[in-house]
């Protein structure tokens, strides 16, 4: 199944300043209380700061036909956060030499095509590069070869540097470059220079500490079971080119405690080079989360983070370097909404408080649009089902505030039209839902799980929006 970045944009928001001083204790209580109030939560929980586990739990079951529960000990798939691993060990390879951002593709590819040829490896690891999001199945069988032939002939969305793309595909040629230069398979390099030395002893795609029986089943929405990644079928110990480096690595919380510890303490990169990982490299769209090397860089650089999955498991990872505090959440269950959850852990860690929870209204879809909000809605919906860069521009002119066109640049908002259009299914919509200034329109995923947009309105027209992938 195709792998998504699960992220959440803030359009036309004021980011807020979040700094404050050292976290009360009681504040690990409160995430351990909203954790357990959440009904039929399955995962684990890592929240750590100052360097101690402050909560590191497993909630449910890893495998139900056998009750095994989950433990911190418990490997799960961590999606799209497998891209900062990636990046990681490119920028070990730039520590050591062999590599410089602005080297283009054509230095290690000779038969890159001309429109390519000049993509340079700052643009593959911050998606500014124009390459397609997925050309393949995860689990579909394909060599490097195969792969690297297939991508040439793909045509660009931009030219590579002028735009925003998420692109599993660029991870995925990471990956190969960083075989050929290193005379390593893929995860045997992550071991022995990522993950060793960050004490992770049982991450990666078949980390030879980690026992078969501890991988994470999962299960769809119905209840069925999906199996563990390592029941799909590999290229051996790893995943084929169309997942390989791009997502799928096998990880626990206690990895992802070991991994917050390396951070802190500079075990795997230099300082030097983890700024150049976490600076705000390519705004993602809306000017509140930018693209870094395999991290995204949000709230003014107070969280640095990357989530991930593929309908069934996501994970979530959200490093607060001013507090020294760190989350991680994964789950196997499709049905847990766990970017919702670790948003609110994140509000807990910042302030103490749970956000107000909104008393959503449903409304009839039968009568929809039976008011000017929801032909503003509709009008949405008709654009991004049908997306052309005219359709979009009318739509901002049309049914949106002046306040919002001021607040945005307009060619990144239509760029943010174009990826929904491309995430979900906006001829029909799973559910509509409203408040008195906001309607939620939820549809369902290409990739699998639902599009949840959130139009928040100043009298009839759209004066801010949200969209959140689960």
């Amino acid at each position: 199944m195709k792998q998504y970045l699960l992220m959440v944009f803030f359009v036309g928001l004021l980011g807020a300043s979040l700094a404050q001083p050292a976290i009360p204790e009681s504040r690990w209580a409160q995430m351990r209380e909203y954790v357990a109030a959440q009904p039929d939560f399955s995962g684990v929980l890592l929240v750590a700061s100052g360097g101690q586990t402050r909560i590191l739990q497993g909630y449910g079951l890893a495998d139900r036909a056998k009750a095994t529960p989950v433990t911190g000990q418990t490997l799960f798939d961590i999606g799209s956060i497998t891209k900062s691993f990636t990046a990681t060990a490119i920028l070990k390879l730039m520590e050591a030499g062999k590599l410089k951002p602005e080297d283009p593709l054509s230095r290690f590819f000779a038969d890159v095509p001309a429109d390519k040829k000049d993509i340079t490896l700052h643009q593959l690891l911050t998606h500014s590069a124009g390459l397609p999001d997925a050309i393949g199945r995860d689990y579909a069988e394909i060599t490097a070869e195969a792969f690297l032939t297939q991508t040439w002939a793909e045509p660009l969305a931009f030219a590579p540097g002028k735009g925003y793309q998420y692109s599993n595909v660029g991870y995925s040629i990471l990956g190969i470059l960083l075989e050929r230069l290193s005379g390593q398979r893929y995860g045997d390099f992550l071991r022995e220079q990522v993950f060793q030395p960050a004490g992770m002893r049982t991450a990666g795609y078949q980390a030879p500490a980690a026992k078969d029986q501890t991988v994470a089943h999962g299960y769809r929405r119905d209840g069925e079971d999906w199996g563990r990644p390592t029941d799909k079928k590999w290229d051996g110990a790893e995943p084929y080119w169309h997942l390989k480096a791009n997502g799928g690595l096998l990880m626990s919380g206690t990895d992802l405690f070991n991994w917050y510890l390396a951070l802190r303490h500079h075990k795997v990169l230099k300082p030097e080079s983890l700024r150049l990982q976490t600076s705000p490299h390519v705004d993602e769209g809306g000017g509140q989360s930018y693209y870094g090397y395999g991290l995204v860089n949000s709230d003014e650089g107070q969280c640095i983070q990357h989530n991930g999955g593929n309908g069934i498991f996501k994970a979530d990872f959200k490093w607060f370097p001013g507090q020294d505090a760190v989350i991680f959440a994964a789950t196997g269950d499709a049905n847990v909404r766990l970017f919702a959850i670790t948003n609110v852990l994140k509000q807990i860690l910042l302030t103490g408080k749970v956000p107000v929870q909104i008393d959503w209204k449903p409304v009839d879809l039968q009568r929809f649009p039976a008011n000017s909000r929801e032909q503003t809605a509709k009008a949405l919906m008709q654009t991004l089902e049908h997306f052309s860069t005219a359709s979009a521009d009318t739509f901002l002119e049309k049914y949106c505030t002046t306040g919002f066109l001021t607040r945005n640049d307009k060619a990144q908002l239509v760029q943010f039209f174009e990826m929904m259009s491309n995430d979900a299914h906006w001829d029909a919509l799973d559910a509509l839902m409203e408040t008195e200034h906001q309607l939620l329109l939820v549809a369902k995923a290409k990739g699998g799980g639902k599009l949840k947009l959130t139009m928040i309105f100043e009298g009839d027209k759209m004066d801010k929006m949200q969209a959140e992938l689960e």
